[in-house]
């Protein structure tokens, strides 16, 4: 616990705190870090949806997320490639607001080792017939009859793959806050075009 206090007081310490919840949000699927909200510029304004993180890599600061190829929001980063990321961990009152860069992934070796890598399960949500958002006239997964009601397996969600895509969105910037009885704190990081760091604290 002293720990912990130590390394929140102190710049270099909160970072260190902010890639170990990343890191734990990718590899938890219970954390609050684990399903962050994706934000996108559109022709209609600022689009917001819940995603899951599916890695974090250093050096280079990158999350990852997963889409149908389909969907609306990847029109969007095609014409705009400035997205946000929003973060909120309400045990420990922290929030994240990263801004960066991102890049979308379908027919090259970074998009074929993400899909290596997803379950089964989360393979089921690219095999829909119709792209999402598309208008019906009932509740429905959009899943075709032969994989309804079953057991995936990897050659009915091989399928899947066209319409698979990994967003990898790089981390310029981080404002961090924390939430706090005797008085909120925030500090910003922001990387350069030479990756270079500038820190500091800023009013909340």
């Amino acid at each position: 616990m002293k720990k912990n206090v130590v390394e929140s007081d102190t710049l270099d310490g909160i970072l260190d705190q902010v890639w170990r919840m990343l890191r734990r949000g990718v590899t938890h699927s219970h954390d609050p870090f684990h399903y962050p909200v994706l934000g996108t510029m559109g022709e209609n304004g600022f689009s917001m949806r819940t995603v899951i993180l599916t890695q974090f890599s250093l050096p280079d600061r990158v999350l990852v997320c997963h889409t149908d190829s389909r969907a609306p929001k990847v029109k969007e980063i095609e014409d705009c490639s400035d997205v946000s990321w929003l973060f909120y961990h309400p045990k420990k009152q922290v929030q994240l607001r990263i801004s960066g860069k991102a890049s979308l992934h379908t027919d090259d070796k970074f998009a074929d080792d993400q899909w290596a890598g997803s379950k089964m399960t989360s393979r089921l949500n690219y095999c829909a017939t119709q792209p999402p958002g598309t208008p019906v006239d009932s509740s429905m997964s959009g899943l075709p009859d032969f994989l309804l009601n079953k057991i995936p397996t990897v050659l009915n969600t091989e399928k899947g793959r066209k319409y698979f895509m990994a967003i990898a969105g790089m981390i310029q910037s981080i404002d961090w806050l924390e939430l706090r009885m005797v008085g909120n704190r925030r500090a910003l990081f922001t990387w350069d075009d030479e990756d270079s760091l500038s820190v500091t604290w800023i009013i909340p």
